[in-house]
């Protein structure tokens, strides 16, 4: 091969154009430096054009599509959003960079009118259509369930981001107890169906926005559920994407996020601490048990605990957020830790966990086919 630019736009839908590529450009580096086992900077920069972790946000239904359109205002580089809807009215009001809408003949732009069948009728009408825009490394599809969008559409665009060999990462809203039996059955179907195509699933349920404050207003509680979305997403990819000075990488985030056994599991937490002795150990703990997940500590098996702060950040507050986190998990989980400079951050030093092993209990209930469990509610 000659000393060629080459031209990377053929293998930007296509994982398996880039592995191709990636032994193309291989070989070109072996034949343009024949005589040197050394790897130069311009075959690394091809390589790592090639090799770049794409990652997709999706919001199916109404509440997906808001989320998603609130995750505009954070202008980042690295990831692309996709708005999916039956609804043409909310999804032109909508904020994302690519929009689908699905089953124009079965609702003819309408909705689904909360009828889940019709959801999945829909996703399935235009499934052509949404295999060719769920091509990534990484899918995070967040929605809310008990409606009619989101809850049938979902798992068939789980299914899809699966068979195009996608880590796919579902978030969803469950919703309020006083909402009723029909929509709370309606989310456990959802789920049900939702969980043989995603390899990390975390249930967010709306009943434990109340332990904030039971007299939150609503557009305040679900800007509190969007915003722990949203900075979940980011950060998880920030982890892939970007370089720390203890770093994890791709490899490693994907061993959390895949799939255990026969149901997906997972839990998220992202605090910021001041940085003093006890709020630090508080925080630290606090990212593990998020209390809106709620999640069982002693289940994980593996976790990544990522600490971000500005130049100041010490040895030894790392480590102690570190060994406090260990504290509270298995003593045979499998922990990895990472570190960023964020000068943004100040004085704050932000610690995310991200875990596998912990099944929600929503989850649970939906395998058993029992009720929701209710949440103690309570000020924090």
């Amino acid at each position: 091969m000659d000393n060629e630019e080459f031209d990377l736009s053929e293998i930007v839908n296509s994982r398996v154009s880039v592995r191709s590529r990636f032994k193309e450009i291989a070989q070109h580096n072996i034949n343009s430096n024949s005589s040197s086992n050394l790897d130069n900077d311009t075959y690394l920069a091809d390589l790592l054009k090639v090799i770049k972790i794409k990652s997709l946000i999706i919001g199916v239904g109404g509440a997906g599509n808001n989320t998603v359109s609130r995750m505009q205002d954070f202008d980042s580089e690295l990831v692309e959003t996709l708005n999916i809807n039956t609804d043409a009215h909310d999804l032109y009001y909508s904020n994302s960079n690519q929009k689908v809408l699905i089953g124009k003949e079965i609702c003819s732009g309408l909705g689904s009118g909360n009828d889940p069948s019709i959801g999945t009728a829909a996703a399935e009408e235009d499934v052509d259509r949404l295999s060719q825009v769920l091509n990534a490394d990484v899918v995070f599809i967040t929605f809310g369930l008990g409606g009619g969008t989101g809850t049938g559409a979902a798992p068939v665009i789980a299914r899809e981001a699966k068979k195009n060999k996608a880590t796919v990462v579902s978030f969803c809203s469950v919703p309020f107890s006083s909402e009723g039996t029909e929509r709370s059955l309606r989310a456990r179907k959802g789920l049900e169906e939702l969980m043989k195509y995603s390899d990390t699933l975390i249930p967010i349920p709306n009943n434990n926005l109340l332990r904030f404050n039971q007299k939150l207003p609503i557009l305040a509680g679900f800007k509190i559920m969007d915003e722990v979305l949203i900075r979940s997403i980011k950060e998880i990819i920030n982890l892939i994407n970007n370089c720390g000075l203890i770093n994890i990488d791709y490899a490693d985030v994907r061993k959390v996020l895949e799939k255990k056994g026969a149901y997906p599991s997972g839990l998220i937490g992202i605090t910021e601490s001041l940085g003093e002795e006890a709020d630090l150990i508080k925080k630290a703990k606090l990212a593990l048990h998020n209390p809106l997940l709620e999640p069982d500590t002693k289940k994980v098996d593996k976790c990544i605990v990522s600490v971000s702060g500005d130049h100041q950040l010490s040895l030894s507050k790392i480590d102690r957020i570190i060994s406090t986190i260990s504290g509270e998990i298995p003593e045979d989980a499998s922990l990895k830790f990472g570190t960023s400079l964020n000068p943004t951050l100040g004085s704050k030093i932000r610690i995310m966990a991200l875990g596998r092993g912990p099944i929600s209990p929503y989850v649970q209930a939906a395998i058993h086919g029992t009720e929701f469990p209710h949440s103690n509610i309570g000020s924090l």
